[in-house]
C-alpha cells in the first residue's frame, strides 16, 4: 500500500448482503387457516444461500449449502459480517438477520462484531409512499437494477436438487444484492445512517458522505433552538452545532 493510500481518510466498512432460505416442511390438515404445532414440523426453514458485496467494489460474493457445504457457506457469512462497520439490507432487521444469526448460534459460533444496520425497507416505509415497497418495485419505479424474475416454482426445483434451478437460484440472490446496493446508492443522501466522522475523524465533514465540499444554506430550527444549515455535493443536508462539528437533519 502506498504512502498515499495509507494516508487516505477512513471509511466505514459497508456490507450489502441478501439471502435466500426453504421454506417450513410441516404435516397439515388444511390448505387454509391452517394451525401447525411445533410437532407437525418435519423440517424447519433454513438458509440455502447468500449473496454479499462490498459497497464501492464490484465483486458479488456467494456461498450455497448446493455448491458449498452448509459449515463453509455459514461461516463465510459470519466472517463478513464480522469485518462490516454499516450493514444494509432489504427487510434485514425483520427477516435477513435473524434467519443468520439462528444459523450462527446453531453453528456454535459466537456473534460477530457489532454493526449499524440501514435498512432499505424500513427507510423506505418511513420516507416515501411508493404504491408497493417491494424491492422490485421501487428499484424499477427509480430506473435502477431490479430484480430478476425467475418465474413460480423455482424453490421447489432447487430443493429437489436440479442444477439448473441452482443456476438461476444463484443468479436471482446474486441479483437481489446489486439491486439492494444500486438502490442504497441512489438513496445515501436520505438515509439515517451513522455518521461517516466516526471512521475517518473528521467529524465536521459530511456525516452522510465523509465530502468536505459543504455550502452554507441559511438554518435549521427545532422547537427551541437554531443550527447552520449547510448541503454536500453529494445531496445530504446537515447542521453545524457549536462545538463545530456536523450532525444530520
Amino acid at each position: 500500500m502506498s504512502l498515499a493510500e495509507r494516508l487516505q481518510p477512513k471509511q466505514p466498512k459497508v456490507w450489502v448482503y441478501d439471502i435466500e432460505t426453504s421454506p417450513h416442511l410441516a404435516y397439515t390438515y388444511n390448505l387454509y387457516g391452517a394451525d401447525i404445532r411445533p410437532d407437525m414440523i418435519v423440517e424447519p426453514s433454513r438458509m440455502l444461500c447468500w449473496a454479499g458485496m462490498w459497497m464501492g467494489g464490484h465483486k458479488v460474493a456467494f456461498y450455497s449449502e448446493h455448491h458449498h457445504d452448509r459449515t463453509k457457506m455459514v461461516k463465510q457469512l459470519w466472517l463478513a459480517l464480522d469485518e462490516a462497520d454499516i450493514v444494509v439490507t432489504y427487510n434485514g432487521k425483520g427477516f435477513d438477520n435473524k434467519h443468520v444469526m439462528r444459523e450462527f448460534v446453531l453453528a456454535g459460533l459466537g456473534p460477530p462484531s457489532p454493526w449499524q444496520d440501514v435498512d432499505l425497507l424500513k427507510e423506505n416505509r418511513r420516507l416515501f409512499k411508493f404504491a408497493s415497497n417491494r424491492l422490485g418495485y421501487v428499484t424499477e419505479t427509480l430506473g435502477l437494477d431490479t430484480k430478476l424474475d425467475t418465474g413460480t416454482g423455482l424453490w421447489r426445483r432447487v430443493l429437489e436438487g436440479d442444477e439448473k434451478a441452482w443456476a438461476l437460484f444463484k443468479r436471482y440472490c446474486v441479483q437481489d444484492t446489486r439491486a439492494t446496493a444500486s438502490l442504497a446508492q441512489f438513496l445515501w443522501p436520505y438515509l439515517r445512517l451513522p455518521h461517516v466522522g466516526l471512521w475517518s475523524g473528521n467529524t465536521k465533514a459530511c456525516p452522510s458522505c465523509g465530502g468536505t465540499d459543504l455550502t452554507p444554506m441559511g438554518k435549521t430550527y427545532t422547537k427551541t433552538a437554531s443550527y447552520p444549515r449547510l448541503i454536500c455535493a453529494c445531496g445530504a443536508w446537515c447542521k453545524v452545532i457549536s462545538s463545530g462539528q456536523t450532525r444530520p437533519i
